[in-house]
């Protein structure tokens, strides 16, 4: 085999660029089985590397038809989560109607991963129905980066009316250590 600066140049282009819509095409067939996947951590992983936003459509019409104790579920939490954090504010997705109860069922019965990446989706939800979600799971007890990405979304729903609240979660010695530093370096921004 060649292994030459060009010949790696071509086998990368005819991979990537020659051969992407094919690439896509399946990828995007292995999102909608996902139960014909081994390790759809690993698989995650390679969507989150490729960062191509025609991915988050699939993952979350997934997402709108999965059970909590399917057990690729929180790695398509992740892997859309992470698309969706690299897409600007103007992007926008065809959200399945069935997801957004999910996603309050999980945030607000749940804890800890299944929770954390529900609120990573969740935050990109700017309406007064999330931001209702998000206060309620502020109350709860839970790992201290769920509650962060619940302020992260109110703050983009509306920073002037949460704002406040920050700084009191900042303040407050009752509250995870962790997270009192993040609220504190929201509030230097």
């Amino acid at each position: 085999m060649d292994y030459s600066a060009n010949s790696r140049l071509d086998y990368l282009y005819d991979l990537l660029i020659e051969n992407y819509s094919t690439i896509k095409e399946e990828l995007i067939l292995l999102i909608n089985n996902p139960a014909n996947i081994e390790n759809t951590n690993k698989f995650a992983s390679l969507l989150c590397k490729l960062d191509a936003r025609e991915f988050i459509n699939p993952l979350l019409q997934q997402i709108s038809i999965a059970h909590k104790e399917d057990c690729w579920l929180i790695d398509y939490l992740y892997a859309a989560g992470n698309l969706l954090e690299q897409c600007s504010a103007e992007e926008s997705f065809d959200i399945p109607d069935t997801i957004f109860d999910k996603l309050k069922d999980w945030l607000l019965n749940n804890q800890n991963e299944l929770a954390w990446n529900t609120a990573v989706i969740l935050k990109h939800y700017a309406s007064e129905e999330a931001e209702k979600i998000q206060l309620q799971k502020l109350e709860q007890d839970d790992f201290f980066l769920t509650h962060y990405e619940c302020i992260l979304g109110l703050l983009n729903y509306n920073r002037p009316k949460h704002i406040k609240q920050v700084e009191q979660i900042a303040l407050d010695e009752n509250r995870n250590r962790n997270l009192r530093e993040l609220c504190e370096s929201l509030l230097r921004k």
